[in-house]
């Protein structure tokens, strides 16, 4: 192996660590927690960090790296399906890392406008799992009422993570940036 390969898996380690502690510590504030599942996710953070660091291929591998480790840990375990859980925990999960790949909109950089988007694709698909999957028992799985309880459910933590990743993620980039690591990823 190269030396950059070895500081590349080295850096996907941290990432992936980072992502786990966080996950972990974020379920013991009762404030992040939604009632039915779901959560103020701040363990994104270091996977959208890890995209405009390594790339989004590496970072696909940490997001998918953070899903097999929390899953050894139990950090997400909860399931019905292979389906179900593809579009809660795989998909979300390693669709983080695809941020780097979302270009500069006009003068909006593309840290910005990536982690805007993988936060869609992650609502996109917590939503679509919630219609089929975990609709009230009430309401028949598809129908017109799981999706309007899907959506207005998801939202709320989903736009929360969002915004929260806005804010922490340039400024972490800021940080990393003044110790002169190369942030590669980040088109300008």
């Amino acid at each position: 192996m190269k030396r950059n390969e070895i500081l590349d898996l080295t850096y996907m380690a941290l990432y992936i660590a980072l992502a786990i502690v966080l996950d972990y510590i974020g379920q013991f504030i009762p404030i992040l927690q939604m009632p039915n599942g779901g959560s103020i996710n701040i363990a994104v953070i270091p996977v959208l960090i890890s995209s405009y660091h390594l790339g989004y291929k590496k970072a696909v591998g940490v997001g998918l790296g953070w899903w097999f480790v929390g899953f050894i840990y139990g950090l997400n375990n909860w399931y019905l399906n292979p389906m179900q859980y593809l579009l809660d925990y795989i998909l979300p999960m390693s669709c983080i890392g695809l941020a780097s790949l979302f270009p500069k909109v006009y003068k909006i950089s593309n840290v910005y406008i990536g982690t805007i988007m993988v936060g869609i694709i992650r609502f996109v698909s917590t939503v679509l799992s919630g219609v089929y999957y975990w609709p009230p028992e009430e309401m028949v799985a598809g129908s017109k009422g799981a999706w309007i309880f899907s959506l207005s459910y998801n939202i709320g933590y989903n736009l929360v993570t969002i915004i929260v990743a806005i804010i922490l993620v340039p400024l972490v980039i800021n940080i990393i940036r003044k110790t002169k690591i190369k942030l590669i990823y980040i088109k300008e």
